[in-house]
């Protein structure tokens, strides 16, 4: 499933809605080598934009194309055109106590198929713009299919 590439609205919104962080980082050729391992799970024409990078169990990674995350060693691949709506995991986030929305980690992202998931993210700015980036591919997608 291919979607007109939005790349350099997708970095930008994240420079500006958020940011790099201890682990999250916008994938550039001088730290492409970083994140190879993650890479081996690419499609032909798939371009690595950011990734979030805790160790080889836990991590995120946004393309042109899909989400690919895993959590605890359990991977998920979404494509970004079945994203419909993307926000906080409140229940998750106050299950664990967690009340101050800075320190917010988790996103529940639902799928046109109605299957939601969690990703987990590194807390902050790079929480903030990863959030708005997939807020904008959900509304896309929504407002596309009207």
């Amino acid at each position: 499933m291919n979607i007109a590439d939005k790349s350099s609205i997708y970095i930008s919104i994240f420079k500006r809605k958020g940011g790099e962080g201890l682990n999250t980082k916008i994938i550039k050729e001088a730290n492409n080598k970083d994140y190879d391992s993650l890479f081996t799970r690419l499609e032909e024409n798939e371009k690595p934009l950011l990734v979030y990078f805790l160790n080889l169990l836990n991590w995120f990674l946004l393309t042109n194309n899909r989400l690919l995350m895993s959590i605890d060693g359990q991977s998920k691949f979404l494509y970004l055109a079945d994203i419909i709506e993307v926000r906080p995991a409140l229940q998750e986030e106050m299950n664990d106590r967690i009340i101050d929305k800075q320190k917010f980690t988790r996103l529940k992202i639902k799928m046109k198929d109605g299957e939601c998931f969690i990703c987990k993210l590194e807390q902050g700015q790079p929480y903030e713009g990863i959030y708005q980036v997939l807020h904008f591919i959900a509304t896309s997608n929504i407002s596309s299919c009207r």
